[in-house]
């Protein structure tokens, strides 16, 4: 099962607030979203980042892999579900 959720610094656990970038002093702004696969977190980013690194070809490249990493995980599941 493919779960996708946005969270806020706050509602992260205490590991995954040590392993991602908090936006400095001002967590409160940072978001994040995260992809969990059958109960396997396979995404955390956090949308803390300058104005001018906000670009596909930049820190989002990884917004199109992780696009089609999901199409696969859907194939996958379908293919795993009795007809």
């Amino acid at each position: 099962m493919l779960e996708i959720e946005t969270l806020n610094f706050k509602d992260l656990s205490d590991d995954e607030k040590d392993g991602v970038s908090n936006n400095g002093a001002g967590s409160e702004y940072a978001n994040y979203i995260k992809i969990t696969h059958n109960g396997v977190v396979v995404l955390l980013e956090s949308d803390a980042m300058e104005p001018e690194d906000a670009t596909f070809g930049r820190d989002l490249s990884w917004v199109s892999d992780m696009l089609e990493k999901c199409y696969e995980f859907g194939v996958k599941d379908g293919k795993s579900v009795p007809f």
